[in-house]
C-alpha cells in the first residue's frame, strides 16, 4: 500500500510542479563533518501568481555518502520528494519536509519491525527530512542556504550523523 501511495504522490507532485508559474532546475550540496549529499533536481511554486506566501514542490536525485554508526562508509542513490512552505519573493525563507521515494517504493512489503537471523531487532524506517532555508533570487538566478535534519538508515545500519548544512543554486524559468 505504501509503495502505490508513494508512486501516486510522486506523479501528482511532478505533474503539479510542471504546471506551476515558476519552474526551477537546481544543483545542491549538503554536508556535515563526515557525510555529503550531491543532488540535481527541479522545483515549482504552487499557488497564485501574485502571492508571497506559497508552497513549492521539490524533487531531486541524490548521490549520498554517509558514515554509519559502526564507522563504515555507505553510498547509495536516493530520490527526494518534498514540499516547501514559506515566503517567496526576491528574499525568501521556507520550511521543507519530504521523504526518499526510492526507499518508499523498494522497502520491504512488511512494514512491521522484524528479527534477523541473529535475533537482533531491526527496523528500517522510511528516510525522511525536515529543513529550514533562506535565500535570494536575482532575476533567473536563485541562491539559498539551508540546514536539514535527515533520517537515514537501512535494515542493518543507520547514519552516524543526521544534521546537514547546504547550499543550492537554481535557475528559474
Amino acid at each position: 500500500m505504501i509503495k502505490q501511495t508513494s508512486v501516486l504522490l510522486f506523479l501528482l507532485a511532478t505533474m503539479n510542479a510542471t504546471a506551476g508559474d515558476r519552474f526551477t532546475i537546481f544543483a545542491k550540496q549538503e554536508f556535515n563533518y563526515t557525510d555529503n549529499i550531491s543532488s540535481i533536481g527541479v522545483s515549482s511554486i504552487m499557488g497564485g501568481h501574485h502571492r508571497n506566501l506559497q508552497s513549492e514542490v521539490i524533487t531531486s536525485i541524490n548521490s549520498v555518502t554517509v558514515i554509519d554508526q559502526f564507522g563504515y562508509e555507505r553510498a547509495y542513490y536516493g530520490l527526494d520528494l518534498g514540499v516547501r512552505f514559506g515566503y517567496f519573493s526576491d528574499l525568501f525563507m521556507y520550511f521543507e519536509g519530504g521523504f526518499d521515494v526510492f526507499e518508499a517504493i523498494f522497502k520491504h512489503d512488511d512494514d512491521a519491525p522484524y528479527f534477523d537471523y541473529d535475533d537482533r531487532y531491526n527496523s528500517n524506517n522510511l528516510d525522511g527530512y525536515a529543513s529550514f532555508g533562506a535565500g535570494v533570487q536575482a532575476g533567473n538566478l536563485r541562491v539559498e542556504g539551508f540546514v536539514k535534519a535527515r533520517q537515514i538508515d537501512s535494515d542493518y545500519w543507520e547514519a552516524n550523523r543526521s544534521l546537514f548544512y547546504g547550499m543550492q543554486l537554481s535557475l528559474a524559468f
